[in-house]
C-alpha cells in the first residue's frame, strides 16, 4: 500500500512538474500589456535607485531619469517578454554596470527531454567560430565529413540569418564604461545562446556558409553518446592499486586548482611553454575555483624551485570571481599587498544588508540578519556623502619567502573583466607588469559589483541583477569608463586564430629572447 501510495506521489509530481514546465514556456510566448510593461520599468527604477551606489558614475542623474521616462513613453504597444527584453536592455546599457544586467527566459525542458539529453552534445559542438567585424566566420571544422573550409562566413542557421542575431543581440551585451571590448569578446563567446532563444534546443540544424564566394550548407546533428559497454570487475592486483592511487591524485589536483569539468580547463594552471624553465605560463582562467590559499602556495613553490626570471600571466577571458582570490594571487606578486581594495562604496546605510537578505535562502535569515545588521553598523558617510562600507572583503596570509620579484608579464582582453581588471590595475598603478593585448573589459576605476541580488520583474518575469558595492582600486585616474590599456597592443584575428597561433604569448616570448627590451623600456 505504501509502495503504491508512493508511485502515485511520483506520478503527480511528474504531471505537476511537466504542466509547471509547459506553463512557464506558455508565458514566453505571450504578450504583455502596454500598462503592465510601464510597471515593470517602474520596478526596475526603483530597485535600482535603492540598491546601486553608483547609478550616475557614467551619465548624470537627470539624463538618466529623462530616459526611464522617455522609455515608458515609447512603450505604445503589447510585446513579448524577450521582445521587451531587447527594447529595456537599452537602458541598462546606457548606465555601462556590467554587473548590473536584465536576462531574458530561455524555454525549459521537461524531464523527457532532460533526458533524452543528458550528457548529449550541442550540433554546433564540432565547430569553432569567431565574431570579427560584425560578421561571424568558422575557425574550424571538427567533424570527419564534408568539412566546411576555415575563414568561411557563417550566414544562416537554419533560416535565421546570422546578421539579424548581431543586429538584434549585440546590443543587449556591455562591460564597465564606454569602452567596446567587453561587448565583442562576450558575444563572441556567447551568440549561439541567442541562437538557442530564437531556436530553442534542436536535434539538428542546417548551417549555410559563403565558402570562396559560394554558399555552402551543410546539415549539422547533436551528438549522443554511445551505449556504455558492460565493465568486468577487474581483479585486485597491483595494476588496480595503481590505478586508484593516480585517480586519487587526479582528484587531489582538480579539487586544489579548480577543474571545471565542462570547459575541461583548471582554474589556475602553471606551464612552461618552451624549454626554458626560467620561463613560465600561470593561465588564471577565473578567480572562482580551487583551494586558494593552498593552490597560489603550489604555485609560487614551483616558481621559485624552477628559478624562474619572467612569469607570464594570462588573464584573458577571465571574467573575475571572489576578490580574495584575486588578492592571493597579487600578494605573490608585490611587496606590499595588505591591502587590494580602496574605497567600498554602498547605496544607503541599509542597502548592503538589505541585499545580503535578498541574495540569500530565507532559511538562513535568522543568521544573516544578525550579519546585515552589522554591515548596517558600520557604514558611514564620507566626506562626499557617500556611504562607505567599512567591512574587509579579503584577507591574505602568505609565505612571504615564496615573493615573485623577477620580470612580468600580462596579458589582457576584452574579457578579463571584474576582480581581473582589480588587480591589473593595482599592477599597473605599481609598475609591476608589462601589459600585452587589448584593453581590459573592465574599468580602470573599478567596479560596482559585491553581492548582486536579483529581482524578477513582476509581469514580463525578467530577471534583473544589481551590484550592491563600489570596489575601487588602490589608486584611481582621472579618466573614467575605460580599461586598462596594454603597453603592447596585439588582438587575436581571424587568420592567427585558424592558425591556432597564440599572437601575445609569441611576441612576449620573442621579448624575453631579446634581453626583454620592450620591458625594460617601460618599467626599467
Amino acid at each position: 500500500m505504501k509502495l503504491k501510495s508512493f508511485l502515485c506521489y511520483l506520478f503527480l509530481l511528474l504531471i505537476c512538474s511537466c504542466t509547471s514546465v509547459q506553463k512557464y514556456n506558455a508565458q514566453i510566448d505571450q504578450e504583455i500589456s502596454v500598462d503592465k510593461l510601464k510597471k515593470d520599468v517602474n520596478f526596475v527604477q526603483k530597485k535600482l535607485k535603492r540598491y546601486h551606489p553608483k547609478l550616475d558614475w557614467y551619465i548624470p542623474k537627470h539624463e538618466i531619469d529623462f530616459k526611464f521616462d522617455s522609455f515608458k513613453k515609447s512603450i505604445n504597444k503589447a510585446q513579448k517578454p524577450n521582445d521587451f527584453y531587447v527594447q529595456l536592455s537599452s537602458i541598462f546599457r546606457s548606465l555601462g554596470h556590467g554587473h548590473t544586467d536584465l536576462y531574458p527566459l530561455f524555454k525549459k525542458l521537461d524531464n523527457k527531454q532532460k533526458k533524452r539529453y543528458k550528457e548529449s552534445k550541442s550540433a554546433f559542438y564540432n565547430y569553432g567560430f569567431l565574431v570579427e567585424n560584425d560578421s561571424i566566420f568558422l575557425v574550424k571544422d571538427y567533424s570527419k565529413e564534408n568539412q566546411i573550409k576555415s575563414g568561411s562566413k557563417l550566414l544562416y542557421v537554419d533560416s535565421l540569418s546570422t546578421s539579424q542575431i548581431l543586429n538584434k543581440y549585440k546590443k543587449t551585451i556591455y562591460g564597465d564604461g564606454y569602452n567596446k571590448t567587453f561587448e565583442n569578446n562576450l558575444f563572441n563567446r556567447s551568440f549561439l545562446n541567442f541562437v538557442t532563444l530564437e531556436e530553442n534546443v534542436k536535434d539538428s540544424v542546417l548551417l549555410t556558409f559563403q565558402e570562396n564566394g559560394k554558399l555552402v550548407t551543410k546539415k549539422s546533428f547533436r551528438i549522443y553518446p554511445s551505449p556504455k559497454p558492460k565493465v568486468v570487475e577487474a581483479k585486485k592486483d597491483t595494476v588496480t592499486k595503481v590505478s586508484k592511487v593516480i585517480e586519487r591524485q587526479v582528484k587531489l589536483k582538480q579539487k586544489r586548482y579548480g577543474y571545471n569539468k565542462t570547459t575541461r580547463k583548471y582554474s589556475k594552471e602553471l606551464l612552461f611553454p618552451n624549454n626554458d624553465s626560467t620561463v613560465a605560463l600561470l593561465k588564471v582562467n577565473d578567480f572562482r575555483k580551487g583551494k586558494t590559499k593552498e593552490l597560489y602556495k603550489s604555485v609560487f613553490s614551483d616558481i621559485k624551485k624552477h628559478k624562474v626570471k619572467n612569469l607570464v600571466i594570462d588573464l584573458r577571458d577571465n571574467g573575475g570571481g571572489y576578490v580574495n582570490d584575486a588578492h592571493y594571487l597579487y600578494s605573490y606578486l608585490v611587496k606590499d599587498s595588505k591591502q587590494f581594495i580602496g574605497d567600498k562604496i554602498v547605496a544607503s546605510k541599509t542597502s548592503f544588508g538589505q541585499s545580503i537578505l535578498k541574495f540569500s535562502p530565507k532559511i538562513s535569515y535568522p543568521v544573516l540578519w544578525l550579519v546585515s545588521l552589522y554591515t548596517t553598523l558600520v557604514t558611514t558617510q564620507n566626506d562626499q556623502n557617500e556611504y562607505e562600507l567599512h567591512v574587509p572583503f579579503s584577507r591574505v596570509k602568505i609565505e612571504e619567502d615564496l615573493v615573485y620579484n623577477g620580470n612580468l608579464y600580462v596579458i589582457i582582453n576584452g574579457g578579463s573583466y571584474s576582480a581581473s581588471s582589480l588587480i591589473s590595475t593595482n599592477l599597473q598603478a605599481n609598475k609591476r607588469a608589462f601589459f600585452v593585448g587589448e584593453e581590459t573589459g573592465g574599468d580602470y576605476n573599478g567596479t560596482v559589483a559585491g553581492l548582486m541580488p536579483k529581482f524578477k520583474l513582476p509581469n514580463s518575469k525578467l530577471t534583473m541583477s544589481v551590484g550592491t558595492v563600489y570596489l575601487s582600486p588602490l589608486e584611481i585616474r582621472q579618466e573614467i569608463g575605460r580599461g586598462i590599456f596594454p603597453n603592447k597592443e596585439i588582438k587575436q584575428t581571424l587568420k592567427s586564430k585558424i592558425k591556432n597561433q597564440d599572437v601575445e604569448l609569441i611576441w612576449i616570448l620573442n621579448d624575453i629572447k631579446q634581453n626583454n627590451s620592450a620591458y625594460k623600456m617601460v618599467l626599467d
